[in-house]
């Protein structure tokens, strides 16, 4: 065949398929030069491309982390889209120039340890072994090939090498730990004069001008959010109609598909001894139920109490009439697999070894279909039945039409029976009725809905439960006037001069008290300061306002001449009291005996080893990062249309 081709490929025949290559090539090789690619490179990072498929799957991985980890408090403001594809396509790059920096520096991820990594990841295992089945079911059901989820875990592998040399490398230095024990561990001895801004607001006086002032120039913190009244649909199936009685047939098929729910299932009874697996020492529990079994052999069941009695580890125990669901699995499936006085086989759970002898059989008691309270519980079965084959009927045309026309409510009113209700005022942060879903609050405040006018998409309000809505009426966010804030303001403005007041009051004292003019118990008599002395405190604050914790240990010690000098520094706490914290000593404390302390320090010397090895970490990183040769493309950090839940897309 091939001769006859090379024999025949000159001549005619061999114009004609060169005339056949032209145009096949003309008409779709060279065309995909010009087509831009499905899937284009966003960013480039020394030899690897980072696509627009790896960014958008990374970011919908980090804004689903994100919704999970806040649950009903996730609100998607606080997380701009942009924002946040910028962050995960930084990682990607910081990802790949790492691992190709690995790469050149010889860090290589062999096939055992690749193995090792994948054969203990738990989610891999059942009973504690490592399941290849499990492996390829899970990769299945994620949509990974397993030579795909292989490559990818190689590269996290390079990277983490690479982490943890540096790990290695990482030491505290002796001073270090001192330093860090001695600030853990220091104490000092403070005095406190407060002055309560409440004192000085007789002092105040706020006039009409003043708030007008404030007003004017502060109208953003006193804005009426933006609200929506909206219109909507709601698709209920607890509410959906089954007034159609079920047909004999469908009870009948209910009363065979679920007969051993009904009545009592069969019991089991059995004297059962138990040896419990501790501490992985499987082989020893083993050995154990193997004796008992062979001295059990051709034995009465009275003899399996006694053979446990022999043997430390071992538990008799009875099982009174239970049903197999109650038992452990593979125990349950022997026991209802034996005739009565039978001996099992060993028998192992997860956590333990059984021999058991069953003792007696308990039948099961399931009623007639005629029986008055299976006719009920049946009908009920049905009518449940019928009621999720409706909903989910009319949740996929719900769907469908909520696509099909999105101008309007009357056509899916119509098609599907459902009253179109209304809403109050809601805002993007609160609600009443369906406001009171973050969902909810997130589609009506959408460009799609609140912009462009449209219907929103299926809104999900748990499993039973489906609308779709629109804005109805519409207020943007407007200031407050200011008749309404007025007092607001004059309250603010007094209670913030007093606290002027009161600090040039700290202020004050405490020039007199640098110079020596006064001490504490003299300004604290002339009022209207109060002077506490809370003693030793230490940096937790934990007998003190932190803001006077923090304000103690901000205060230097010594003086020009290296000596140890009071000092004083003003801290404003979280009740808005102005404080004057005095400094009169410090002290290390050892907190505990000798071997406390040693722990203590050997607990920081590895925090701080680790800290130093994580600023080494992100050095190296930033120094790879640099001379990497990294290119972004223009529009990399657009989103994909129909990626930001209404398809407009998402950009810094």
């Amino acid at each position: 065949m091939l001769q006859k081709i090379r024999d025949g490929a000159s001549g005619p025949l061999a114009y004609i398929v060169v005339g056949v290559i032209t145009v096949v090539f003309g008409v779709w090789g060279i065309g995909s030069y010009f087509t831009p690619s499905a899937d284009p490179v966003v960013a480039s990072a020394g030899d690897t491309d980072i696509t627009q498929s790896q960014l958008q799957r990374a970011f919908d991985q980090r804004y689903q982390r994100l919704r999970q980890m806040m649950g009903d408090n996730f609100d998607s403001s606080m997380f701009p889209p942009g924002q946040i594809r910028h962050r995960v396509l930084d990682s990607l790059i910081n990802e790949a120039v790492t691992q190709q920096y690995a790469k050149d520096a010889g860090y290589q991820v062999s096939d055992a340890n690749l193995l090792a990594t994948i054969r203990s990841n738990p989610q891999f295992q059942q009973n504690g072994q490592f399941s290849t089945e499990r492996y390829k079911t899970l990769l299945a059901q994620a949509g990974i090939q397993p030579a795909q989820y292989e490559a990818r875990l190689r590269q996290s592998l390079l990277s983490n090498q690479l982490e943890q040399i540096v790990a290695a490398g990482a030491f505290a230095a002796p001073p270090e730990v001192d330093a860090r024990f001695k600030a853990a561990n220091a104490q000092r001895r403070i005095a406190v004069l407060n002055f309560d801004p409440s004192a000085y607001q007789d002092q105040v006086a706020v006039d009409d001008q003043a708030v007008q002032a404030y007003y004017n120039a502060h109208k953003q913190q006193f804005m009426q959010p933006a609200k929506v009244k909206l219109s909507y649909v709601s698709l209920n199936a607890n509410t959906l109609s089954t007034d159609a009685a079920p047909s004999e047939q469908t009870l009948h098929t209910l009363y065979d598909q679920h007969r051993t729910e009904f009545g009592a299932p069969e019991k089991r009874s059995a004297d059962v001894v138990r040896i419990p697996i501790t501490d992985g020492d499987d082989d020893a529990a083993r050995q154990t139920v193997q004796a008992i079994a062979a001295a059990m052999k051709g034995r009465d069941s009275s003899t399996l109490k006694a053979q446990a009695g022999k043997h430390a580890n071992a538990r008799f125990e009875q099982i009174d009439a239970q049903a197999q669901s109650a038992m452990p699995t593979a125990l349950g499936n022997a026991l209802f697999g034996m005739d009565k006085g039978q001996l099992s086989n060993p028998v192992r759970t997860d956590n333990a070894w059984y021999v058991a002898r069953l003792t007696g059989v308990t039948p099961a008691d399931h009623p007639d279909f005629d029986d008055a309270v299976v006719q009920n519980r049946l009908k009920a079965m049905a009518r449940q039945k019928a009621k999720a084959k409706t909903f989910h009927n009319k949740s996929q045309t719900l769907g469908d039409l909520a696509y099909q026309a999105p101008n309007d409510l009357q056509t899916i009113s119509k098609k599907l029976d459902l009253p179109i209700q209304t809403t109050g005022w809601i805002t993007q942060q609160d609600g009443g009725g369906i406001g009171q879903y973050q969902a909810v609050r997130d589609a009506a405040f959408s460009d799609a809905v609140l912009k462009d006018k449209l219907n929103s998409k299926v809104v999900n309000l748990g499993e039973q439960r489906q609308i779709v809505l629109r804005v109805a009426d519409h207020q943007a966010a407007k200031p407050q006037p200011e008749s309404a804030v007025a007092g607001t303001i004059r309250r603010q403005l007094v209670r913030q001069k007093a606290q002027d007041k009161a600090r040039a009051a700290a202020q004050a004292a405490m020039a007199k008290l640098q110079q020596g003019s006064a001490d504490l118990q003299d300004i604290a008599r002339q009022g209207p300061a109060q002077l506490s002395s809370p003693g030793w405190v230490g940096r937790d604050g934990s007998n003190v306002a932190s803001a006077v914790s923090k304000a103690a240990f901000a205060v230097p010690l010594s003086g020009a001449d290296g000596q140890q000098k009071t000092g004083y520094r003003i801290a404003t706490t979280d009740q808005g009291s102005v404080a004057l914290v005095a400094v009169q000593d410090e002290r290390v404390q050892s907190g505990g005996d000798r071997k406390q302390t040693t722990q203590q320090r050997d607990r920081m010397a590895k925090q701080q080893r680790q800290y130093n090895a994580a600023l080494e970490y992100a050095a190296l990183d930033n120094y790879i990062r640099e001379q990497a040769d990294v290119s972004i493309k223009k529009d990399s950090l657009r989103q994909s249309p129909g990626q930001n839940g209404q398809g407009d897309p998402a950009t810094d």
